[in-house]
């Protein structure tokens, strides 16, 4: 799948700007502050709903507007497929809320558009899922999993709204101690919304780190081997039959301490995903070089795992990728392109060891008043 065109109405820093795109390699090139990062949210907000940076949708907006809309022109196995996303008062929303299109028609919810157009982001905030806490994460794998699976996202909103009301009936009890004829409603949703999320989890991180080993070497890493391990709060079992009873005899163990606290104590919204490189724990001990390249070959493992879902290339898009890396590093990371579709690559400038491959990208400059396009040798 591709992107060939890209409309940023009242969007962050833009008024009104269109952007055409190439197959291959492109490279979104200007001095900080000119909205290179904002073009690839926009493109990601078009494949998941959500802007990579968080925060409310109001913030995306034009200061001084009351709309924003960002509008996308793909190719999705030879066929064309438009994704349109407008937030706030344009159409009669209230300011900050989202209206969602596919193909020139609203649709009803997020699950609507998600995994239409697949894209694969790596960026500053990609960092976290390495350095930061658990729930960094835990948000990594429902994004890169909600791509390719939908009932993932169904059973997600289901375990979402059973942790909470069971949270609820956990807070409540007070002295009087917990209704276990209120509570057990919840906990059985819990475990039927838990149980294939984990399973769901434990397949996806197998397939990630067999692609993250490989791709962390081609990236130039030398001898250093990156492994990728899933630590789930309930053991993943063989079977779902497996899964459940370890969740249920986990929660029985927790039931007291839960009642004391107010809150679960065990299931998928305490998993983890444990990263180290040769043995060592990245996260308390990884150098900031190791845990880059850690964490864009999660990035590039993510486009690979999908791409065998689906059979689909996702759209690959690298914010500031080239000025961070060194030489190797930067020249294996064009290298890769070539397995990819379409690649999107941001920097401040083109480093001068990269010039000669990047002769034939698609070249995107953001240091004007309008954005301007180079095309590549041999278009039209």
């Amino acid at each position: 799948m591709k992107l060939d065109s890209l409309v940023l109405e009242n969007f962050r820093c833009y008024d009104h700007s269109e952007i055409a795109f190439s197959p291959g390699l492109n490279v979104v090139l200007g001095p900080n502050a000119t909205g290179k990062t904002t073009i690839l949210e926009a493109i990601y907000l078009l494949a998941t709903t959500t802007s990579p940076r968080g925060g409310s949708a109001r913030a995306m907006i034009r200061h001084g507007e009351s709309w924003a809309r960002v509008s996308g022109r793909f190719t999705v196995r030879e066929r064309p497929v438009t994704l349109r996303v407008t937030i706030g008062e344009r159409n009669g929303g209230r300011s900050g809320t989202k209206t969602l299109e596919v193909d020139g028609r609203e649709v009803a919810s997020a699950r609507d558009v998600i995994g239409r157009v697949q894209a694969v982001l790596f960026w500053v905030g990609e960092l976290e899922v390495v350095k930061g806490a658990p729930a960094a994460r835990r948000a990594f794998l429902n994004a890169a999993i909600g791509q390719t699976s939908p009932r993932y996202l169904d059973d997600l909103i289901r375990y979402r709204r059973a942790l909470r009301q069971r949270n609820e009936v956990l807070k409540s009890a007070g002295r009087m101690g917990v209704d276990g004829r209120v509570l057990a409603p919840w906990t059985q949703a819990l475990i039927e919304s838990g149980v294939p999320l984990t399973m769901d989890r434990a397949e996806y991180v197998d397939a990630l780190a067999q692609e993250a080993s490989v791709l962390h070497q081609r990236l130039g890493v030398g001898a250093e081997g990156l492994g990728v391990r899933y630590a789930p709060s309930v053991p993943a079992g063989e079977t779902e039959d497996e899964v459940e009873e370890a969740f249920v005899r986990r929660l029985e163990e927790t039931h007291v301490r839960e009642v004391e606290r107010g809150s679960t104590q065990i299931g998928p919204h305490r998993d983890d995903i444990v990263l180290e490189v040769d043995g060592i724990d990245l996260r308390r001990f990884g150098s900031q070089g190791q845990q880059r390249t850690a964490a864009l070959a999660l990035t590039l493992a993510q486009a690979a795992v999908a791409r065998r879902r689906t059979e689909a290339q996702p759209i690959l898009l690298l914010d500031d990728c080239l000025s961070e890396l060194d030489v190797s590093r930067g020249a294996a990371m064009l290298d890769l392109s070539d397995d990819h579709e379409q690649m999107i690559v941001t920097s401040a400038c083109c480093p001068e060891h990269l010039e000669a491959r990047l002769a034939n990208a698609h070249l995107i400059s953001t240091g004007g008043e309008k954005i301007s396009c180079a095309p590549c040798e041999g278009e039209v």
